[in-house]
């Protein structure tokens, strides 16, 4: 503890004594709706307002882009298209400061929480989606794409999951309501296909009108119907019972109870697990940054009409859905490790058969396929390195701070992504899914064996005494 005077010391006891009586309050209050499985609903719900937030702009970024700067004969292999998507990545620079602040915003959790944040994460991927609806001009456009880019790395859901699901089924039901979330992505293809109209560019804003009420609306339920994790509470109410003293010889012991940033970056140090795993992810995101364009892969391809757009937005996402159903039974089954070497494996073959299949104009549906094949390894791996050997590595004292730290392992993607974009007008949509798959395979390769050969297994982890034995 570091030293305070009498009155200061007074202020806090008394302050964590109110907070004491808050949280025992909390732990013995009844959520509106009892049960597990209705908690599971509403994360699965909440999942897909993560999944359909992140894929939305992306997916209709090139129709905005064609309305908002007058792109003639909506043509992606024109200058006119390159010269905007430059644009676009270098207005978003100045926005990428909220990159750094982010892991402060989480390691807020591990002080308040997690459903204050459930709630709060979960609103503003509405309130984004919201804003790149109503956008009068591109920059305002890239305001609404940077609060939802705030938002929905957070993944909270996938904390308060892993702190109120059974160990043994863990990774599964993650990766089940991933799965049952991802299914929802392909509503964006089927309301593109029922309100976007080529001929009237302007109606691309319809497309986010029914996710951003489902948005807003799932938040509000969870704020109401659900309650804190019962790990959290524990903790919690366990560290505000010590005295001075106790805490003292704990945070010589163990690096103290509060999550920091401090406290997380130390703890990550000195952890060797936890340091391998910084390493792979900070290779290993640079990928992520590889499979941003695929809305241009195939409108470059010049094989894909209106029509085709909309059944590949449909099933791409079903793919992708099931892979990501699945991938928490491997992981389960196969551990960790040799799971994630078979996502990375899978992502490689998904992403060479779509870049190289719509050039060659195999059809929307084979395409739709391997893309999904594609994503379904890289975020499934993406969500192994990310979420699950970290959280299943830290102590629960500072488990979303150690997370959130880890999360600044995505710089490098968000590095390459804006070089990439800035000088995406040299490169060309024609020529963009051959450079991304020169980059995207080494890193891949590289991220797998890494993980392999560095990372400890974390099957079976306790959670309650990770870290503390």
């Amino acid at each position: 503890m570091k030293t305070e005077s009498a009155e200061k010391a007074a202020k806090r006891h008394e302050k964590e004594a109110r907070e004491l009586e808050r949280l025992t309050k909390a732990s013995l209050r009844k959520p509106l709706v009892h049960g597990f499985w209705f908690l599971l609903v509403i994360l699965t719900v909440i999942y897909i307002a993560d999944e359909i937030s992140s894929n939305m702009n992306g997916v209709m970024k090139p129709y905005m882009i064609f309305d908002l700067f007058k792109i003639p004969g909506q043509d992606t292999t024109s200058d006119a298209y390159g010269s905007a998507i430059s644009v676009m990545a270098i207005a978003t620079i100045p926005t990428y400061i909220l990159t750094a602040v982010n892991p402060l915003y989480r390691t807020l959790a591990d002080r308040f929480g997690r459903k204050l944040f459930l709630f709060l994460n979960t609103l503003f991927m509405g309130i984004g989606m919201l804003i790149c609806m109503t956008a009068a001009n591109p920059y305002i456009f890239v305001v609404g794409t940077c609060i939802t880019g705030f938002f929905t790395p957070n993944d909270m859901q996938v904390i308060y999951l892993m702190e109120t699901a059974p160990k043994e089924h863990r990774a599964k039901l993650c990766s089940i309501t991933k799965g049952i979330g991802l299914l929802s992505v392909s509503l964006i293809g089927v309301l593109r296909s029922i309100f976007y109209n080529p001929d009237e560019l302007s109606t691309w804003r319809l497309v986010y009108l029914v996710p951003v009420i489902l948005t807003i609306a799932i938040a509000v339920i969870a704020f109401l119907c659900t309650k804190e994790t019962p790990v959290f509470l524990g903790r919690r109410i366990s560290y505000l019972k010590k005295t001075d003293e106790e805490r003292a010889a704990e945070q010589s012991k163990a690096g103290g109870e509060r999550g920091t940033i401090g406290e997380a970056v130390r703890y990550i140090i000195h952890s060797r697990q936890l340091r391998m795993i910084a390493i792979v992810l900070f290779i290993f995101s640079m990928a992520i940054s590889m499979s941003g364009y695929s809305s241009e892969i195939l409108l470059a391809g010049g094989h894909m009409n209106n029509d085709d757009m909309n059944l590949f937005y449909i099933i791409e996402p079903l793919v992708y859905a099931v892979f990501a159903f699945f991938s928490g039974f491997f992981t389960d089954k196969l551990g960790r490790k040799n799971s994630g070497v078979l996502f990375g494996i899978c992502a490689i073959i998904g992403h060479a058969l779509f870049v190289f299949g719509a050039k060659w104009g195999i059809g929307a549906v084979a395409l739709a396929f391997a893309n999904g094949f594609m994503f379904g390894g890289l975020w499934s791996l993406s969500d192994l390195l990310f979420l699950v050997l970290p959280g299943e590595s830290a102590p629960t004292r500072i488990r979303a701070s150690v997370m959130a730290v880890i999360s600044y392992m995505y710089l490098s993607n968000i590095l390459v992504s804006m070089l990439v974009g800035i000088f995406y007008g040299k490169i060309g949509s024609a020529k963009i899914g051959v450079f991304e798959l020169c980059f995207f395979v080494p890193i891949i390769l590289f991220s797998i064996i890494f993980l392999k050969l560095k990372v400890k297994e974390t099957k079976d982890t306790d959670l309650n005494t990770v870290g503390e034995e």
